[in-house]
């Protein structure tokens, strides 16, 4: 299992749906059980772990802080629809959202497995003996018409634009356009501004700059073809977010960047 350090989580990807026919429980632990099952999620020691398996990703979070309370432990785990590519990772907290804390790992099991393939599942676990309180939300697999809580680029592995590089290349509307038909993809519109006083943190390119920018909502009938795609964003299955501009966008500070952010020479 592929595991990587995450704001004190490490998180990987994945899940796949079973069925246990009511909640199952061995004596022993810090709760006074070593092992949990039910329909929704499978927790049992491993290797000096907890290892809670996610059988239904759609259940409420309430079902899986259930089963870990039957074990001893303090677990707030809450599944949100992300893009393929986000399965399994750690999603920063949304308006809402729970905030990460504790000592956690996550990830697909077994590494390199596909959503979907048997025995291909998401893995959650715990140290055997912590007892601190534990909080995250993790990427699950959208249902269709979803909105992704959180995406990755979308020319990434996975992604509905995998291996069409979109990021900061100056393509054309046009040009992507006619990739996404081919794949029989839906675009929406983002217009994206050059804007010295935007509110926000900018964009930073290590090749082009230190980007200010601002966006704000733009119909499909008002971009033009021979727009430039700032970026392209995952919005849910079949749909992509193309961010355009009339013009080249302007860097506050030209690139290109080295070490700490200064221009390069």
């Amino acid at each position: 299992m592929t595991r990587r350090l995450i704001a004190g989580a490490v998180v990987t990807a994945g899940f796949v749906t079973a069925a246990v026919i009511g909640p199952s429980l061995m004596a022993g632990g810090m709760g006074g059980v070593t092992s949990y099952a039910s329909s929704a999620i499978e927790i049992k020691q491993e290797d000096g772990e907890w290892v809670a398996r996610i059988k239904d990703p759609l259940a409420e979070y309430e079902t899986y802080a259930k089963a870990f309370s039957a074990v001893g432990l303090k677990v707030q785990l809450e599944l949100v629809p992300v893009s393929p590519s986000q399965v399994g990772d750690l999603v920063l907290t949304q308006e809402g959202g729970i905030k990460p804390a504790g000592t956690f790992e996550g990830g697909l099991e077994p590494e390199g497995c596909k959503i979907g393939e048997k025995g291909c599942h998401l893995a959650f676990r715990v140290p055997i003996g912590f007892e601190g309180e534990v909080r995250a939300q993790l990427g699950r697999a959208a249902e269709p018409g979803e909105s992704y809580q959180s995406v990755g680029r979308a020319a990434a592995g996975g992604e509905m634009l995998e291996g069409f590089e979109v990021h900061h290349q100056d393509r054309t509307v046009a040009e992507v356009l006619d990739e996404m038909h081919k794949r029989g993809l839906r675009a929406v519109y983002q217009l994206v501004k050059s804007d010295p006083n935007a509110s926000v943190a900018g964009d930073i390119d290590g090749r082009l700059g230190v980007f200010s920018l601002s966006y704000e909502p733009i119909s499909a009938d008002a971009v033009g073809s021979d727009w430039l795609v700032w970026e392209a964003q995952p919005q849910s299955a079949g749909v992509i977010r193309l961010v355009v501009t009339p013009e080249p966008l302007k860097p506050v500070v030209p690139g290109p960047l080295i070490g700490d952010g200064a221009p390069g020479s």
